[in-house]
């Protein structure tokens, strides 16, 4: 058997350039122009004067974005990546900056990587790479990095008010009272009227030993200030209309995933054209896509201006009337499926403005009445189907929604809704799998927001630099 033959321990003849290491068409080609061609005066005028000269943060910037590329985003692995791998080290331009540097880079500086984002899309779309003639707009929930199992409720709550209001009214002399409260038991007495489920949360034992605590020291000061903790948290639930709180990340809230598990996670949010490049990103707090359709269309015009006639493409969980009907009087093109009812199977004729059914009752208009809880007025149809009288009441906009139920069901409407699959659940893919986000490592909105954009940005510089380097077709 014959062998590749193979120069061990000999010298190159002359230094090697770091760029003979790896292929032309590599990403960090694509990452070095997108860099270089931010504004960093900011930074001239932080790091001007005396001192210890300072890293260009292009250096750990081009770091980030290459470690979210190849799936790592770990600071220590990108410092040694930079002394260790070609294009880590190409990219760092030989320097090796510690990992606090990275690390802090990426906590101080989230309008940089958002900066990085539209930039990169800038280039795209002066290279006509982006095409705004469909969008495609969806959301995903991303857990967040915080227990399900360890957080309170407003039931929790009020007991351990409660426990704190009569320790502080029967004011008992500990050092008399001590065996009666504790026992052989210690410090770590919980209430009676918590249930098994509450006295296994770490939360609650914590606040508890902090209660039992203040008692022995005979603190009501202290007690007071639990109390006054608790009753925050509670005020907190009631204004943000939350059932329950996360202690390691409240900005977190619970939500259902695709495997119907309810975990503390957070909506992630994309708009995508139809070459699949990701063209808006954020992170909510909603668990709830329907208020999501609006803003993600205003983001995408944001950046690149008002668009004409762009088909825009979403699941029917994004279906809200209000905001369809904006949307349509912009001149959007509309693909957003309505969820299935008993309302759905009826045929609407707008010309004559009925309901039609299945089997060909109809359903005649006789009024309008105004609907305090969503503040707006529904049109009443009603008719005999099937020997019975069936009532249908209409919301604001049913007829455009109509009228896009219509062309759903046309082949050239399923042909165009098809893309959604191509193009967002394709990034989504893209960004669960290879850029490996499955769940968010840091807390708190801002920071899980910076998080996501920077991985957004690392799937769209892998599609970018693969349509650049894309092989004619001849």
């Amino acid at each position: 058997m014959a062998y590749i033959k193979s120069y061990r321990g000999q010298n190159y003849l002359l230094p090697p350039s770091l760029t003979d290491l790896f292929p032309q068409g590599h990403v960090c080609y694509l990452i070095e122009q997108i860099t270089d061609s931010l504004d960093y005066s900011d930074f001239d005028n932080k790091y001007a004067g005396a001192g210890h000269p300072a890293y260009h943060p292009r250096i750990p910037l081009k770091l980030l974005l290459i470690g979210s590329v190849d799936k790592i985003n770990s600071s220590r692995r990108l410092a040694n990546n930079s002394c260790r791998d070609a294009v880590y080290i190409y990219l760092s331009e030989k320097t090796s900056p510690d990992f606090r540097t990275i690390s802090d880079f990426r906590k101080d500086n989230q309008y940089l990587l958002k900066q990085v984002f539209l930039q990169l899309n800038k280039f795209a779309y002066e290279e006509g790479l982006i095409d705004l003639s469909h969008i495609s707009v969806d959301g995903t929930s991303i857990k967040a990095n915080a227990s399900s199992h360890n957080n309170l409720d407003k039931e929790t709550l009020d007991k351990l008010s409660k426990y704190i209001e009569e320790q502080i009214q029967e004011g008992i002399e500990v050092d008399e009272e001590e065996d009666k409260l504790y026992g052989d038991r210690g410090m770590h007495q919980l209430p009676e009227n918590l249930d098994d489920k509450e006295k296994r949360r770490p939360i609650v034992r914590k606040m508890v030993e902090e209660i039992n605590k203040a008692m022995k020291e005979g603190s009501k000061e202290n007690l007071q200030e639990i109390k006054e903790e608790l009753n925050e948290i509670k005020q907190n639930l009631e204004e943000k209309n939350q059932k329950r709180y996360s202690p390691i990340d409240p900005d977190s809230r619970f939500m259902k995933n695709k495997k119907g598990r309810t975990e503390l996670s957070y909506n992630a949010q994309i708009s995508v054209d139809k070459n699949g490049i990701i063209v808006q990103n954020n992170v909510v707090q909603e668990a709830d896509d329907r208020n999501q359709l609006v803003p993600n269309i205003n983001a995408v015009e944001e950046s690149f201006g008002k668009l004409n006639n762009s088909k825009v493409l979403a699941d029917g969980g994004y279906e809200k009337a209000k905001a369809i009907q904006e949307l349509d009087k912009r001149g959007y093109d509309i693909y957003v499926p309505g969820k299935k009812t008993k309302k759905s199977e009826f045929y609407y004729d707008e010309e004559k403005d009925e309901y039609i059914s299945p089997g060909g009752d109809i359903l005649k208009k006789i009024g309008r009445y105004f609907y305090k809880k969503r503040e707006e007025y529904r049109t009443i149809y009603k008719g005999i189907v099937d020997g019975k009288e069936r009532v249908i009441h209409a919301i604001p906009g049913e007829k455009t929604l109509n009228r896009i139920k219509e062309k759903l069901k046309s082949e050239e409407g399923k042909r165009t809704y098809g893309i959604r699959k191509q193009t967002v659940e394709r990034s989504f893919a893209d960004i669960k799998h290879h850029r490996g986000l499955r769940s968010f490592s840091l807390r708190g909105i801002e920071k899980v927001r910076t998080e996501f954009n920077l991985t957004c940005t690392a799937s769209n510089l892998v599609r970018i630099n693969n349509l650049i380097n894309k092989p004619p077709p001849w």
